[in-house]
Order: structure tokens, then C-alpha cells, then sequence
């Protein structure tokens, strides 16, 4: 069919599909409840829904798409005030509202940070120390890999780049200790590096770049704003039990293979060699970092917020002088395709936020079964439960985000429930959107360990089914207990 091969045959009539999708509810007629804004919203997220599902096109096609459609769909709706049409004129400030965002700043400054760290080669020589500290045993450097992860967190606000930055190290490991690809050690620690990197970023605000986003959505339909050392408090607890349930899976995965790594110690020795001593510009992007991370965590004080500490970092790594490095060094490793679809999610889950698309899906889905109608438990654990079936069909926790923490705030608002606490549960519930990555395809830093060849979905499945179980139980613990001691639930 007009020359495509198979899969550009079947992502054309998936486009049409979603494009026939967003038509469809366009022009179905008013809805009862339902603005015209918010129908016309509605549509593209079904729109976006289908490919992002389906990747019929790439992410960064589908992000100038959403925000075409949101221009000119809202463009020729009824203007708010109710005379004559909004105008695209008009309309650009909300189809670009991503851009705007307090949450896409800090994704955006993340992956500047990340780029920077990177190209210092600071990251290989904590990696190794943390090995070096850790021994090399092998489900020592299992833990050694999760906790480097973990550590890493703090100075690269990017999973992605930390899965990237390790993966290399552990594939140089398992070369150099002469062990197999296929072996559970060699699987054991490529899954460790993957889906620790996911983990890691629960517990930091700028940890993965969804968590602002979240944070972004819930402070526009709550009021209610999070700092950095607030999620902190919340997650981070959360984040480090759910670590030590992914090591005690993989050291299962590998307790009688072997017991100790012939050589182990002299390699991490020997690469610490090769780097020598620390240099003036790794000194230098380590103190900065750590200056940015405690004005990170004392926002309360000085009373500047996590966004703007981020911009002003980035601004003095690159200055002349007292920088590290030069924009021409950082600008291409960022992936701004990346950016542009954050943008694009944030703009439209604004739209459907603003519109009361949101909270008018919620009352005709879950609402229409009468969850909403629950005890506050009960709404919860609905709520994660939908939350986890959908995750799966998507293979960006990005576009997730962008769909289902607006939908999850509309169903919230709109429950029986008095003093439900909004914005601590939808918090909570976006952490289901990282721990329950099932599979490889479903975040990129999995695909990067996947993408080494030493596992298989199925060897995947054994670890990331009872992690997603066990951490869907400690989710009901925290709820039940740490998270009401603080006062989030």
C-alpha cells in the first residue's frame, strides 16, 4: 500500500485511527457536563493517547501535533467571556503553556545538568569508588550498582542519563571479570542498573522529570505547591525499601553462581588508576552540585525555589571562568525532542485541567461505578489499580504522566469524600507510574539495559512482577502509616 513496508503501513492506519479518533469526538454532539473546550480536548487526548500508545509517529512529531491541534481547536472554540471566538492569536499562550511551566523548567534544567556531569567524566570515578567501597562480590556489586544509582540521583536529574551512564561501567565489568552475557550475574546487573534507575528517582524531586510535572499539575487544581525537601520527606523512605526489595530479588536471582569475582578488586583499583587524581574541573562541578543540592533541600529558608537554584546552576557550569565546561561541549547531547513532548503533555494536561475535562472523564468512568461514592481507601486503591492497567500500554512514563495524574486530580475532585487529601494522594499515585514499569519498553532506562542483549522479557518479567507486587504492598503500608504520621493522607 502506497510502498510502505508492514510497520509503516500499520503505523499509517494507527494515525488515521487516532486522528479519525479525535474527529469522532469533536463533532459527537455537546455532552451534558461537558464544556465545548473540553470536548475539543478531550479529542486530542484521545488523539495523543492512541499514538503515543502505538508510536504510529515519533514522540517529538506527536508533541508539535498536540500543540497544533490544541491552537487551532481552542482557537475556533467560544472565548471564555463569551463573545465571539478565542482566536489562534490567543490560543498560542495555551497550546504553549509546557514551555512556561515551573515542572518543564526543571526537566529542562535536569537535562542540561545531566549533560554537563557527563561530559566531566565525574560520574565513572564515583561509580567506581562506590564499588571500590563495596567489595566485589557479586551480589556486593549488585547493591554497589543500586545505591550508585541511588547517589546519582542527587547529581544527575535525568534516570535516563544515570541508566546511561551506568550501564557502560557494569558491561565494562562483566567483560573484564570474563563472565558471561547470559549469566544471572551479567542479568542481575544490567536489570539492577535499569530498573534502579526508575526506583531512584521516586524518592528526589528532580529525581526523574515527571516528578515536577506532578507536582506542577497538583499545584494548578489544589493550589498546593511541594518543595523539594517536602517530596523528599514523602519519597525518599518509599524509594529505599523498594531498593532493598529490588536486591534481595537479584540476589536471589544469582546467590550460587559464584561467589566472588576473581580479580575484582585489582579492576576497580586499576580503573581509579586510569582516571588519576580528581581533577580542579571535577572538584569544581562536584562543589557546585553539592552547593545547588542544599539550596535544593533549604528552600523553606531562603526562599528561593527549586527552579530557579536549577537555572542559575546550569548558568554558572557554563560561564566563562568559573564554569566547567561550553555550550558547544552540552548542547548536543541534550535531546530536545525530549523537552518538546514534556512541553506538550504539560500544555495539554493543563488544558484538560482548566477546561473540567478532567473531573467531567473521572465522574463518567470510575465515578460512573460509584467509586467516587467510597471511603477514601477504597477511592485510592481504585484509583491506583486503573492507574497500573494503563500504565502498561504506555512506553513513555512522560506521556503517562501528561494523561493520567490530570484525569486522577479531575476523580479526586470530584469524590464524595469530605477533606480528601488531593494533592497528597495524587502525589502518592504518580509514584505507581514509576515502580510499576513491568516492562522493558515501558521507560527508556530499562530499554537501555535491555538493549545490551544479557535478558530477556521473560528473565525481565521474574524480577519486575514481584517487585511491582511487593511494592504495590508497601505503597498500602506507607499509606497506612508513614504517610498519615506526616500528614500527606
Amino acid at each position: 500500500m502506497f510502498g510502505l513496508d508492514t510497520k509503516d503501513q500499520r503505523n499509517l492506519i494507527w494515525l488515521l485511527l487516532a486522528l479519525a479518533s479525535m474527529f469522532l469526538i469533536f463533532f459527537a454532539g455537546p455532552a451534558p457536563g461537558l464544556s465545548i473546550q473540553g470536548q475539543l480536548v478531550l479529542g486530542i487526548l484521545a488523539f495523543s493517547v492512541i499514538v503515543w500508545i502505538t508510536q504510529a509517529i515519533s514522540y517529538p512529531l506527536s508533541a508539535i501535533a498536540i500543540i497544533a491541534f490544541l491552537i487551532l481547536s481552542l482557537g475556533f472554540a467560544p472565548a471564555p467571556s463569551g463573545s465571539g471566538l478565542l482566536g489562534t492569536g490567543k490560543a498560542i499562550a495555551l497550546g504553549l503553556s509546557g514551555f512556561t511551566n515551573s515542572g518543564w523548567v526543571l526537566v529542562a534544567t535536569g537535562l542540561f545538568l545531566s549533560a554537563i556531569i557527563v561530559d566531566t567524566g565525574l560520574e565513572k570515578r564515583m561509580a567506581l569508588a562506590i564499588l571500590k567501597v563495596f567489595g566485589t562480590k557479586p551480589k556486593n556489586i549488585i547493591l554497589g550498582m543500586i545505591l550508585a544509582m541511588y547517589a546519582f540521583a542527587f547529581f544527575i536529574p535525568s534516570a535516563t542519563a544515570r541508566a546511561a551512564t551506568l550501564i557502560p561501567i557494569a558491561l565494562g565489568l562483566i567483560e573484564t571479570f570474563k563472565v558471561s552475557l547470559k549469566s544471572n550475574f551479567a542479568k542481575a546487573l544490567t536489570m539492577a542498573v535499569g530498573i534502579s534507575g526508575t526506583l531512584s528517582g521516586i524518592g528526589l524531586l528532580t529525581g526523574v522529570a515527571q516528578n515536577p510535572v506532578t507536582v506542577s499539575f497538583v499545584e494548578k487544581a489544589t493550589g498546593k505547591g511541594t518543595t523539594w525537601m517536602e517530596w523528599l520527606v514523602i519519597a525518599l523512605p518509599f524509594a529505599l525499601v523498594l531498593a532493598g526489595v529490588l536486591y534481595f530479588l537479584l540476589a536471589r536471582m544469582i546467590k550460587d553462581e559464584v561467589a566472588e569475582i576473581p580479580g575484582g578488586k585489582e579492576i576497580v583499583y586499576k580503573g581509579l588508576q586510569e582516571l588519576g587524581p580528581m581533577s580542579f574541573r571535577e572538584k569544581k562541578v562536584f562543589f557546585i552540585l553539592v552547593v545547588t543540592i542544599i539550596a535544593w533541600a533549604t528552600e523553606a529558608f531562603h526562599k528561593i525555589d527549586a527552579n530557579t537554584v536549577s537555572i542559575i546552576t546550569v548558568m554558572v557550569l557554563l560561564a566563562p571562568v568559573i564554569g566547567v565546561t561550553e555550550w558547544k561541549n552540552v548542547g548536543k547531547k541534550v535531546d530536545y525532542g525530549t523537552l518538546l513532548l514534556f512541553a506538550a503533555g504539560i500544555s495539554l494536561g493543563d488544558q484538560v485541567l482548566r477546561t473540567g475535562a478532567a473531573t467531567w472523564l473521572a465522574k463518567n468512568s470510575l465515578g460512573a461505578v460509584g467509586v467516587t461514592e467510597m471511603p477514601p481507601f477504597l477511592i485510592l486503591v481504585s484509583v491506583a489499580a486503573a492507574v497500573f492497567v494503563i500504565r502498561i500500554a504506555f512506553s513513555s512514563s512522560t506521556s503517562a504522566t501528561a494523561t493520567l495524574i490530570p484525569t486522577v486530580l479531575g476523580f479526586l475532585m470530584s469524590a464524595s469524600a469530605p477533606n480528601l487529601p488531593i494533592a497528597g494522594m495524587a502525589i502518592i499515585t504518580s509514584f505507581i507510574l514509576l515502580f510499576a514499569s513491568i516492562l522493558p519498553v515501558n521507560v527508556p532506562q530499562t530499554m537501555i539495559a535491555y538493549a545490551t542483549d544479557t535478558f530477556d522479557t521473560k528473565d525481565f518479567l521474574k524480577i519486575t512482577i514481584p517487585l511491582t507486587v511487593i511494592g504495590f504492598l508497601v505503597w498500602l503500608i506507607f499509606y497506612a502509616t508513614y504517610w498519615h504520621w506526616i500528614g500527606l493522607v
